[in-house]
């Protein structure tokens, strides 16, 4: 069998690309934090409690808040039976070194806060779209990339005739919609392509979390490059240095600088961002948006704010990056920068001659003194204050006296629930009817302590009997002697369990 020149240069090609491709890939599963996050032992795990506390709103949350929230629930989880026997600081620490979470100093607080990287909201939103209900091929997608591409080729084209005749359809297919509206034939998106697209909006806004943390990564990378090319710039007016010299906003005016700047500006336009308001009320006010569920209507409602409120910290990053930048140079704190990375070169060099004559592990004739100190935090220091072993106030004696029984079971019954009562309650409804109900029960014993009576039946109910089918209305007396009326799932007391003493039925 022949196979022709032509063919053998495609062939080659091909196996070229992919060989390319299998080592990009192979990179990223080594490098790439999301990979290696979604490979671990307890991705599971890091991706729920991440997930939980760090949803579609929250940006950054204090660290200590964030371990106490991340000890409670790791409390919960242990008594589920996973094996998770360390803190919450320490798995902070251990996701923080794995570039799972970035932490921060607070501009506003002494406290340091937490944050997702750009590789966690990468690893959440790949988990979550495997599980999410809706396709990814709908037709609000779809109308969403013609949109797209229309507004593409149109706004490319550097020909004014063709653009002209674009424009010009749209305004005939703007006139024959008029006309339509105009004559009461049109049509109403119904109410499942409207959620669909509803979803659809909320999909693409789920994005921009993740989408933020890659911007302010890129220009926390951009301001490393920009200070170490400076440091690298050959004489004394290299032409970075020379830009930032002249006011030149480096940052501000690189790729991701300008689209960010694009997207916050319209995010902070009073005129566009109220019309988005009032598209969002317009929206939830349709009947479609009951479709949608309680957590879907709640992200609808916040979303303007949300993006406000994350694009400003990643502006405010931005901000901070320039003056920093520009204070470096300004301040010529990179002279002694350049002197300093000038004498680990030349130690390097030194270093890299002196390894032909002497081994790493040979022994020198030197002794080296080690100055060790333990460094700690601040915050984990207790002062010593010595007014805490002084008595401010004189002692008072008070002198004894007797107390009624029945005052002190009162005073109890005005803060307590009397489970004790309501027990007894309960056995005698089941001695005489059989069975019982916290409805029954409230019909032969009428609530003494008002609402309290009823949680605590309810309290009894869940832990002492058992959920059958169907709700039952149930009332009681409030303190101001009105009748207070609500309707409670339908539970069966447990006649054999023994917080009911000598409940067995007559």
């Amino acid at each position: 069998m022949s196979v022709s020149c032509a063919s053998m240069v495609a062939i080659t090609e091909r196996n070229a690309v992919s060989t390319a491709d299998l080592h990009r890939l192979v990179r990223l599963q080594k490098e790439h934090q999301a990979w290696s996050l979604l490979r671990s032992d307890n991705a599971a795990v890091v991706l729920a409690l991440l997930g939980s506390h760090f949803d579609h709103g929250t940006r950054r949350v204090p660290a200590p808040d964030l371990f106490g929230l991340l000890d409670a629930d790791l409390q919960i989880l242990r008594d589920e039976g996973f094996d998770l026997p360390r803190t919450g600081q320490a798995y902070c620490a251990d996701w923080v070194r794995a570039g799972y979470l970035l932490r921060r100093a607070s501009s506003d607080t002494r406290e340091e806060t937490l944050e997702p990287t750009e590789s966690t909201f990468a690893a959440l939103t790949f988990v979550s779209g495997l599980t999410s209900a809706t396709s990814s091929v709908t037709e609000s997608r779809l109308t969403t990339l013609a949109g797209q591409l229309q507004a593409l080729a149109r706004d490319s084209d550097p020909r004014s005739e063709t653009r002209l005749a674009a424009l010009r359809a749209e305004r005939d297919e703007l006139d024959r919609q008029i006309a339509a509206v105009e004559s009461g034939e049109f049509s109403v998106l119904d109410g499942t392509r409207a959620a669909e697209r509803s979803r659809e909006i909320l999909a693409l806004a789920g994005e921009i979390p993740g989408d933020f943390a890659r911007v302010r990564a890129e220009l926390e990378g951009l301001n490393r490059e920009l200070r170490a090319r400076i440091l690298d710039d050959d004489g004394e007016r290299g032409d970075t240095l020379g830009e930032v010299f002249r006011g030149v906003d480096l940052i501000g005016s690189s790729d991701a600088g300008r689209s960010f700047t694009g997207f916050y500006d319209m995010i902070i336009d009073p005129e566009r961002s109220s019309q988005i308001d009032e598209w969002i009320d317009t929206v939830l006010q349709r009947p479609f948006a009951q479709l949608l569920d309680l957590e879907q209507r709640r992200r609808f409602r916040s979303l303007l704010s949300e993006m406000e409120e994350s694009g400003s910290e990643v502006h405010a990053t931005m901000t901070s990056l320039s003056r920093s930048l520009r204070h470096f140079v300004q301040s010529r704190h990179y002279e002694e920068h350049r002197r300093l990375q000038r004498l680990l070169r030349t130690t390097q060099q030194h270093a890299l001659q002196v390894s032909e004559l002497r081994k790493p592990y040979d022994q020198l004739d030197l002794e080296l003194v080690r100055i060790g100190m333990s460094i700690d935090s601040v915050a984990a220091l207790q002062l010593h204050n010595p007014a805490d072993d002084l008595v401010a106030e004189p002692v008072v004696s008070n002198t004894t006296g007797e107390v009624d029984l029945d005052d002190l079971r009162r005073i109890v019954r005005e803060s307590e629930i009397d489970m004790d009562e309501l027990a007894a309650n309960v056995a005698a409804t089941m001695r005489a009817r059989g069975s019982a109900t916290i409805g029954e029960v409230l019909c032969d014993h009428p609530a003494t302590q008002g609402l309290a009576s009823a949680v605590g039946l309810l309290v009894l109910a869940s832990e002492h009997g058992h959920r059958v089918d169907g709700t039952e209305s149930i009332e009681w007396t409030s303190p101001r002697g009105g009748t207070r009326v609500a309707t409670v799932r339908r539970y069966l007391f447990d006649p054999t369990d023994p917080t009911f003493p000598e409940a067995g039925v007559s």
